[in-house]
């Protein structure tokens, strides 16, 4: 009777263990299902993500090439006016100096 009882106890033990073991063997697929998913979800979020970084990357290089550009030609335009502010100020500065001769021609 004690070894049907000890024999009884060990079989419930034992289905106790395997279900038990079922169980978090279910639980721990269970787990690495939804890990696989977020490792998924994060990849793709992840390449989403790099690929409007290259987006942005790929607008500020041309946003700095068009500045570059603006910053060459307004170089150009200055240099260009300088020149012709120069040229100018020789003409009036030629202008002022005629007039007064002229001006003291006519006071005499």
């Amino acid at each position: 009777m004690t070894t049907d009882l000890t024999t009884e106890i060990l079989k419930q033990i034992r289905d106790g263990i395997t279900e038990l073991r079922e169980d978090f063997n279910h639980r721990l697929d269970q787990t690495n299902s939804r890990l696989e998913e977020l490792r998924q979800d994060f990849n793709h979020r992840l390449d989403q993500t790099n690929s409007r970084l290259g987006r942005v990357e790929q607008g500020l290089n041309d946003l700095g090439k068009f500045m570059r550009q603006i910053a060459l030609d307004q170089a150009k335009h200055e240099r260009f006016h300088v020149h012709h502010v120069e040229r100018l100020e020789e003409d009036v500065t030629d202008l002022k100096a005629r007039v007064q001769r002229l001006e003291q021609r006519t006071a005499v």
